[in-house]
């Protein structure tokens, strides 16, 4: 009888011991996760998030939500590179896409409407000083102007074709498109105006797709010379876009189109469609490192 009651206390004991261990193990697992999620690892390789940050003009003063002092600038700059991110090309995202290329952990992309002076001025030297790759998108008409297209008008300033080969020629800065002359301001305009790259009212198809095709088409070429790389990349004017001029950009060889829409893309292996109508996050001069850092890491 003792043995027996020995016997069920030996198994009861041996039972807690299994159950303890068994524990112990699931704790060390959900521990190894949670580390493994801390460092921002990424368990899928085929499969990335990644953010798209959006400037324009450098500047102290300047409109609201477009323009960043260089103070600010570098403190966004350098908070990204101290957390750990690299700012990656185009290049090396499409590369990742369609042709099996790593991309760091903790990607991002850098992107630089309009082609404004202060980009070489300001902006460029700041990402060489952090080794931050960005890309700027050219209005081809304005390029290296200081008045708007046939007029008297003055605008920002642009910088210009030996401004923009030293920065290609550095590693730090891709130049890609904006339009030749699909970024109308209407004041401006001494003819008709065209929203963004929209269809014009009474434009027909065929109007339509000759004017967007001879428009990119004096663009790219523009940009060959300038930089001796034919242009892949597009970032919409105001961010307006349709069906029938994301499959136009796609006839002519465009692999990227960028938009305005707020919010992180993933991107995956093999699909190339996955690059097209990608969101970016405008970054405007009050937003504070920290809040930069908060918005990128948590959507």
């Amino acid at each position: 009888m003792l043995l027996n009651i020995n016997k069920r206390h030996m198994s009861l004991i041996f039972l807690t011991i299994a159950i303890l261990f068994l524990l112990a193990g699931l704790l060390v697992l959900l521990n190894h996760f949670s580390v493994f999620n801390r460092l921002g690892a990424r368990p899928d390789t085929n499969r990335v998030r990644i953010p798209i940050l959006m400037y324009h003009h450098f500047a102290d003063e300047g409109a609201p939500g477009t323009t960043i002092s260089a103070e600010a600038f570098e403190g966004q700059i350098k908070a990204l590179h101290d957390s750990g991110y690299t700012a990656v090309s185009f290049d090396e995202l499409y590369d990742f896409v369609c042709n099996g290329a790593a991309l760091p952990e903790h990607s991002l992309i850098i992107t630089i409407d309009d082609g404004y002076g202060s980009v070489y001025d300001t902006a460029y030297p700041i990402l060489k000083k952090y080794d931050m790759k960005a890309t700027v998108f050219i209005i081809g008409v304005s390029h290296g102007k200081t008045v708007y297209k046939d007029t008297s008008y003055p605008i920002i300033p642009r910088f210009d074709d030996a401004e923009a080969l030293e920065m290609v020629k550095s590693g730090v800065i891709s130049i890609q498109s904006h339009s030749y002359d699909m970024h109308q301001y209407e004041p401006y305009e001494t003819g008709s105006y065209r929203v963004g790259v929209m269809q014009m009212e009474g434009e027909s198809d065929d109007e339509y797709i000759k004017a967007f095709t001879e428009d990119y088409q004096q663009a790219a070429h523009q940009i060959q010379e300038i930089s001796d790389n034919y242009p892949f990349v597009y970032s919409y004017p105001f961010g307006k876009y349709n069906e029938l001029c994301e499959n136009l950009l796609k006839d002519m060889g465009v692999k990227v189109t960028l938009t305005i829409v707020e919010g992180i893309n993933t991107v995956v292996r093999d699909s190339p469609d996955c690059l097209y109508g990608l969101k970016r996050y405008n970054v405007p001069g009050d937003m504070t490192p920290e809040k930069l850092l908060d918005k990128i890491s948590h959507q």
